[in-house]
């Protein structure tokens, strides 16, 4: 069984996707891609953490933070200004 008695945090990439989304299944945590609509097609923007009310969604940049209680958050990538 994993240790979930720690603080831990990642930044979600292309790259660590399929890492992050294994850890977090071993933790018994559903998680599983998310798709959105881009350039017209569906493409993989994220990861989907959780189900139902209590879902968080990560998008590639932002940081994953899985906290000792069992929540996880999300802490979205500074946007460029306009």
């Amino acid at each position: 069984m994993p240790d979930t008695t720690t603080t831990r945090t990642w930044q979600l990439t292309p790259h660590t996707l399929a890492t992050i989304d294994d850890q977090i299944d071993q933790d018994g945590i559903y998680a599983k891609g998310y798709w959105e609509f881009v350039d017209g097609k569906n493409t993989v923007t994220g990861l989907r953490i959780g189900t139902g009310e209590t879902r968080v969604v990560a998008r590639f940049g932002d940081w994953i933070t899985r906290h000792p209680n069992g929540r996880y958050t999300v802490h979205e990538q500074p946007q460029p200004d306009a």
